[in-house]
């Protein structure tokens, strides 16, 4: 380990010496190396090189062992590892046995025209084609070229390229023109581990696809093109444990389940939609070791959790919005939020209380959450979120940690009522033993909350504060609001952090 820090020293003297060289020797390459001569020369850097003396240079780096000029290698981008092919015949065929090939778009593309970026991406797709056929052992592929769309069986001649290699993690983020069908040899990655797509149109999983070794898995930006590719993509997936379903549409999908038994974490997002015919979209995810869920969503597809006793942690940002009515948006909030009745640690967003907030007449019936230990929420307007809040608190009879990470809006004013109930928590009288509080200005709702914890909280050791910008330079507000302690029923300690 000691001697990677030296090593990577040198790596700035390796980069100079491939850009420097002689652009003659470019041309005279053959075979793989040849192969790159057009990543060489098409670089934007290329016309502003000139010659330099180097020959005098100790070349201290080509004298190391094999293994390390690998590890050097695979420290900087694919391009530059392979343009040090030039370097000396020592080095012409090093990159051949890199087991990472990363590409990804530089920003000239940004700027370049539709028809330039297209024919800049197939140049590339051509050369990291080739690149696989003469590599030795490719463990990690990734290739990230979204922006323009461009054919399937482009996508598809990759991907067959790639077959010989024991690939562990493949990602492609690429934009295809119309729907994709997933390619059958993509069950001879029998050492796939990780995959991530995210391409921008249909994707049809035929069924057969099977997947033996795959633990982790993100989708991003697809349309899922029917029930049946659902099923067939998790069905073929049988020890998968990690699953993450970014923006995906749902938009061909009335009812579907996803049954993974090994499933350890799941991550929903899905961004604003105006799709009413989705409000009929059902999906049905059962998990029975899921331990991590992360739901982030306007609930337009109504998302069922089935059998999720073994979820420990997890975070619901779930939100109305058009066509989403509030006599929808509250009941599947309830029901979400019911489905994790076993939780231990629980993050609570403003859309969330507010969507709860309108199944008040309800939410008496959540369930007792009993493992419940820490719960974080972001109260935001809290006229619409307290009472919420409120019968939720009720609902957690061992609620150790309570933190509210946004504070108050500033422009709220409570009258003192707010905070009265008519029943103090059970937590607050025997198991609250921290709250903490950020964006804490000291205003007349933040007082009258530290002093509603003060005076019901019994088991309460400590009040962590983290100041807003203005309560930091006001040390006499802070000791003003240091002498609230006294008011007390036990020995609890204001911190300002």
């Amino acid at each position: 380990m000691f001697l990677f820090p030296p090593l990577y020293s040198f790596l700035p003297l390796l980069l100079f010496q491939c850009l420097i060289v002689d652009t003659h020797y470019t041309h005279s390459l053959s075979g793989t190396a040849g192969v790159m001569a057009g990543l060489i020369s098409s670089s934007p850097d290329t016309h502003k090189l000139q010659r330099s003396n180097v020959g005098e240079m100790k070349d201290m780096i080509s004298n190391l062992p094999d293994s390390l000029l690998h590890y050097i290698l695979s420290l900087v981008p694919t391009k530059d590892a392979i343009r040090t092919s030039i370097l000396a015949k020592r080095w012409k065929y090093l990159w051949t046995c890199l087991s990472v090939f990363d590409f990804e778009k530089d920003r000239s593309f940004i700027c370049m025209k539709e028809d330039q970026r297209q024919k800049s991406l197939y140049c590339l797709l051509d050369q990291v084609h080739r690149l696989l056929y003469h590599s030795n052992c490719v463990k990690k592929l990734r290739v990230n070229y979204f922006g323009v769309a461009i054919d399937a069986d482009r996508v598809n001649s990759l991907i067959s390229a790639a077959v010989k290699h024991k690939i562990e993690e493949l990602k492609l983020y690429i934009l295809l023109k119309a729907q994709f069908v997933l390619p059958h040899c993509l069950s001879a990655f029998e050492s796939l581990n990780k995959l991530v797509l995210e391409l921008g149109c249909a994707l049809n999983v035929p069924s057969g696809i099977h997947f033996p070794g795959l633990k982790r898995l993100k989708l991003s930006c697809v349309n899922f093109a029917n029930e049946k590719s659902v099923q067939h993509l998790f069905s073929g997936c049988p020890v998968l444990q990690k699953l993450t379903l970014f923006n995906c549409n749902w938009w061909n999908i009335k009812q579907v389940g996803i049954t993974i038994p090994t499933l350890k974490t799941l991550t929903i997002f899905c961004d604003r939609s105006d799709r009413e015919d989705l409000l009929n979209s059902k999906v049905k995810i059962e998990a029975v070791n899921l331990l991590y869920l992360s739901c982030s969503t306007y609930l337009i597809v109504d998302f069922v959790l089935v059998n999720l006793a073994s979820v420990v942690d997890a975070y619901i940002d779930v939100g109305c919005c058009y066509p989403l009515c509030p006599q929808i948006s509250g009941p599947r909030a309830f029901k979400l939020l019911s489905g994790l009745g076993s939780i231990k640690s629980l993050r609570l967003s403003t859309d969330t209380l507010e969507s709860l907030s309108y199944a008040k007449n309800t939410l008496h019936l959540l369930p007792l959450f009993d493992n419940l230990t820490h719960l974080v929420v972001d109260l935001g307007n809290f006229e619409s979120t307290n009472e919420a809040l409120m019968e939720i608190l009720q609902k957690t009879p061992k609620l150790e940690v309570l933190h509210i990470p946004m504070g108050f809006d500033p422009q709220i004013c409570l009258d003192g009522e707010d905070w009265r109930l008519n029943s103090v928590p059970c937590c607050f009288k025997y198991s609250l033993k921290l709250f903490s509080i950020s964006n804490f200005d000291g205003s007349e709702a933040d007082i009258q909350l530290l002093r509603f914890l003060l005076e019901n909280a019994r088991v309460l050791g400590e009040i962590r504060i983290f100041c807003s910008k203005t309560l930091s330079a006001d040390l006499k507000k802070q000791a003003e609001i240091s002498r609230l302690q006294l008011v007390g029923l036990g020995s609890c300690v204001i911190k300002f952090q």
